[in-house]
């Protein structure tokens, strides 16, 4: 049996041939198909084993099957591209949507002759007023100072705007009229024109502006062609308004049409998780329960609600950030890793995380309101909402069972930072009596100064056998001084005209989120989990620092870590 597989092998292998025959070798070869695999430049050769009804088997080359490595290049797409903000006279779409098209277009990722931008909201404006709304929030890139002005205006000129109301046909047509009539300009093939909407606005519009667009505004997309809708957060306010929401939009467009964005996973720390844990030997031994105390993931504000008083009171922190912007950091921190890079694989063992969380307990959360919240006259003086919050999330797997994931948020507190901080277990042994100094920590801190640093125990410098806290660091602003990081939304549109979803809420990922916090939320809602009291300014309530010094966190003392400078 072994020579005749050789032999066989050697035949496939050595013969240019299409198609080969010889005699059934052996009776334990069944009619059943079998496959040799072999590789070479990344593309797979198959051939398969075949009875024909002679009783001769065959060998048949099959059409080659590109790797996942081939599949994830970028093919560049030829149909003429369509980028509507609905919602353009609003905040996002000035301070955030039309600024990142705009460094899209200057570091041209987006050419002038391939796109138009459109502006659809219910304000009265002519395409001229739109574009004085924007243009002050269009800074220079980094090194092309001198033909800002130039750019801003070619950038300017790409933009027409469109009024009309969200739940209307007479608006829609209006858009669908505007769009087509660009694409006809460019001579466009019908079906080969690309439509991208990008909703920046409150999701209560999001079921009657997403029916609009179905009906009036689709492409045809039989010849290469698509629509997209891209959704900002809050998807929803618990598991069933979500799942509500989720149902209304998916009934009008499938899975791949639907990007749920959350800029933080477009954010370069974010993305560089992946890279970090899966392309280096250094941590595979080490990230897992054995050696890892705990996990920190901490979003600090130094500000308040800022004039959104109202607006957060619907929400709170929990909500606002804790759901989405930190529990997506979490999935990619304790996933496992994906068969490939290709977006299902890397969304599928986000949910699997997600899915290992057990409930929260009551005893582990605590939450807080800084002192003046509800001086704002939009809160209401008996506001129950927290501008704080701390929690442990654990995950019950073989990975990480045991290891405490402490989630930190706040606002009006005494720093501006957002970073992850793995702290390793207790050296065994401890034969220079620095314990007391601090455990090895590992910090992404992913804003501001974006850097990744190792804290380590080291011998300090003298005659003195000594030794003190120290790191290894690589500060971004240090290293990549004349690389330009790109903003996440720039990112995450460029993501979405390429059609790659890996850094997308899915349907079932939005879901399994839900269900985790839904249950405490509800006891918020209800008034049955109170808020503390802490001062503006502050680390936020003491309670906090006990509950993660009790989870299993040590903290350091007289150790600073200092970004360097240039």
């Amino acid at each position: 049996m072994v020579i005749y597989a050789v032999f066989a092998a050697i035949i496939i292998i050595h013969l240019p041939s299409q198609f080969y025959s010889f005699a059934n070798p052996d009776s334990y070869f069944t009619s059943l198909a079998r496959s040799l695999i072999r590789s070479r430049g990344g593309v797979k050769v198959e051939f398969d084993f075949v009875r024909m009804g002679s009783g001769q088997w065959s060998v048949e080359h099959r059409a080659p099957i590109k790797s996942d490595a081939l599949l994830s290049e970028f093919v560049p797409e030829t149909g003429c591209l369509s980028i509507i903000v609905l919602g353009a006279s609003g905040d996002l779409a000035k301070k955030k949507t039309f600024p990142a098209l705009f460094h899209l277009y200057r570091q041209g990722f987006i050419q002038s002759q391939d796109v138009h931008i459109f502006g659809y909201a219910r304000t009265k404006i002519s395409d001229h007023d739109l574009r004085d709304r924007i243009r002050g929030y269009l800074t220079p890139c980094k090194g092309c100072e001198k033909t800002h002005e130039e750019d801003v205006t070619q950038f300017l000129q790409l933009i027409k705007y469109v009024s009309g109301a969200y739940d209307t046909e007479e608006g829609f047509r209006l858009l669908d009229k505007a769009i087509s009539e660009y694409e006809l300009s460019k001579n466009s093939t019908e079906g080969s024109s690309r439509r991208l909407f990008y909703l920046a606005l409150p999701p209560s519009v999001y079921p009657p502006v997403c029916k609009m667009i179905k009906s009036y505004c689709m492409n045809k997309s039989d010849l290469g062609g698509w629509t997209r809708i891209v959704v900002e957060k809050p998807f929803g306010k618990d598991l069933a308004s979500a799942e509500e929401l989720s149902s209304q939009i998916g009934e009008l467009f499938d899975e791949p049409q639907i990007y749920r964005i959350d800029h933080y996973l477009g954010k370069e720390l974010v993305q560089n998780l992946m890279v970090l844990r899966f392309a280096n030997r250094l941590f595979l031994p080490l990230w897992n329960r054995d050696n890892i105390s705990n996990i920190q993931i901490v979003f600090r504000e130094d500000f308040g609600t800022d004039g959104r008083g109202g607006y957060f009171d619907q929400y709170g922190i929990i909500r606002d950030i804790i759901q989405n912007h930190l529990l997506q950091v979490l999935c990619l921190v304790a996933m496992e890793k994906p068969v490939s890079l290709k977006p299902e694989h890397v969304r599928d063992e986000k949910v699997k995380v997600l899915q290992s969380v057990l409930p929260i307990e009551d005893s582990e959360v605590v939450l807080g309101q800084y002192e003046g919240y509800t001086s704002d006259p939009t809160v209401p003086d008996d506001s129950n909402t927290p501008t704080f919050a701390t929690m442990v999330l654990r995950i019950h797997n073989e990975r990480w069972e045991g290891v405490p994931f402490i989630i930190k948020a706040g606002k009006a507190l005494n720093s501006r930072k957002a970073e992850i901080r793995v702290q390793f277990k207790d050296v065994p042994g401890d034969i220079y009596k620095c314990q007391k100094q601090g455990r090895n920590e590992f910090v992404i801190r992913l804003q501001p100064s974006e850097a990744m640093y190792m804290k380590l125990t080291v011998k300090e410098p003298g005659l003195e056998m000594k030794t003190v806290q120290s790191e290894l660091d690589l500060s971004y602003g240090q290293r990549y001084q004349g690389t330009i990081i790109p903003e996440a939304y720039e990112r995450l549109i460029l993501d979405t005209i390429r059609g790659d979803q890996q850094h997308f809420v899915r349907r079932d990922e939005l879901k399994a989120a839900w269900e985790i916090f839904t249950p405490l939320l509800h006891r918020i809602d209800r008034g049955e989990v109170k808020p503390l009291p802490y001062k503006s300014g502050s680390r936020g309530p003491e309670a906090a620092d006990k509950l993660a010094e009790k989870a299993g966190y040590v903290q350091t003392h007289g150790y600073i870590w200092i970004p360097p400078t240039l």
